[in-house]
């Protein structure tokens, strides 16, 4: 029994991690956009992609997410995982509000409930489908 204790800190960890990781790269994506000039040519759009220093910590963020994800993966399944990390959906909603003077709908607000209700169901399920299994002999 510890050693499901230790695996489930290292899973909450790793999905919070993740749920942090999906925030930052979301909101330095947006903020790093928005500095390239819409009326740009495609390929002085992809020049100032490359100039642009969020840009290049959002290409960062994706490579420490993929490492992160795969740890995570080892604990648990990919249903009960990745329902999980839809949180960030709920943090990067908030957090471009609070930071990035974007508005929230009611029907957003009632789309964090649902959310938030379905991440609560999930976290009640087991996360590894093969530990109610027998070990092979």
């Amino acid at each position: 029994m510890p050693g499901n204790t230790k695996v489930s800190v290292r899973l909450a960890v790793g999905l919070a991690i993740a749920i942090l990781l999906d925030t930052v790269q979301q909101l330095a994506w947006k903020m790093g956009m928005v500095a390239i000039p819409e009326d740009a040519s495609p390929w002085e759009t992809i020049r100032a992609a490359f100039h642009e220093p969020l840009l290049a910590l959002v290409a960062l963020l994706m490579v420490v997410r993929l490492i992160n994800w795969l740890k995570v993966l080892e604990l648990a399944d990919l249903s009960y995982a990745q329902p999980i990390t839809t949180l960030s959906y709920v943090t990067v909603t908030v957090l471009s509000a609070v930071y990035l003077k974007e508005t929230m709908t009611p029907l957003q607000i009632t789309g964090i409930a649902i959310v938030l209700a379905g991440v609560w169901c999930i976290s009640q399920t087991q996360r590894d489908s093969h530990e109610s299994e027998a070990p092979a002999s």
